[in-house]
């Protein structure tokens, strides 16, 4: 990760609150095996912080120091099973093969590291995956989304997950309870053995 991109990233964690878990997720959650979970590109931890509320371990991997510390301090107040881990994970995968019973990635999208992903999960372990669609590219107009290097086409998240049984899958527009709008695409997959 550049230097500007990073320095971008942290002045964002310093500015913001914490936020609510994805709805998707938290849908999703009944859904997922027990165990340890690595919540990648977690920032401050609105993701992490649900799952371990909900008894899950979590590791969650973050380039930003700022947004960490911050996910840190609320899991440190409230006894909570999350260790936090700087990663640049454009740069390297810092994981084991089959450390992980869920990954979780959301609102991110790096291709190349998929196939890193899948091979850190347990066998029975679940990859949720829920980011951006190319429509909110070109219907948003709005920071990086309008690279299109950091949104899904349509069913492109099917095919990226092959290997793995898709359990649940959808995309399309989702609005938000506080009224905001996002195409996202959205899994569930499995890893069977």
């Amino acid at each position: 990760m550049n230097r500007e991109r990073r320095a971008t990233w942290e002045q964002r964690h310093r500015e913001a609150t914490r936020g609510e878990p994805e709805p998707s997720l938290i849908e999703m959650m009944p859904l997922l095996p027990p165990g340890t979970v690595l919540d990648i590109a977690a920032g401050t931890g609105r993701n992490s912080i649900a799952l371990a509320r909900a008894g899950w371990r979590v590791v969650a991997a973050d380039f930003s120091v700022t947004g960490l510390r911050a996910l840190a301090s609320i899991a440190d107040r409230e006894d909570l099973k999350i260790v936090a881990v700087v990663a640049d994970l454009e740069g390297t995968f810092p994981f084991r093969p089959k450390a992980f019973d869920v990954i979780l990635n959301i609102s991110y999208l790096d291709r190349a590291l998929i196939p890193q992903l899948k091979s850190a999960l347990r066998p029975g372990g679940a990859i949720f995956f829920d980011t951006f669609l190319i429509d909110e590219a070109d219907q948003a107009g709005h920071g990086h989304l309008r690279n299109t290097r950091f949104t899904l086409d349509h069913y492109e998240l099917r095919t990226l997950l092959d290997g793995l049984e898709l359990l649940r899958y959808r995309e399309g527009l989702v609005v938000y309870p506080t009224g905001k709008r996002a195409w996202r695409a959205t899994a569930l997959a499995r890893r069977r053995n």
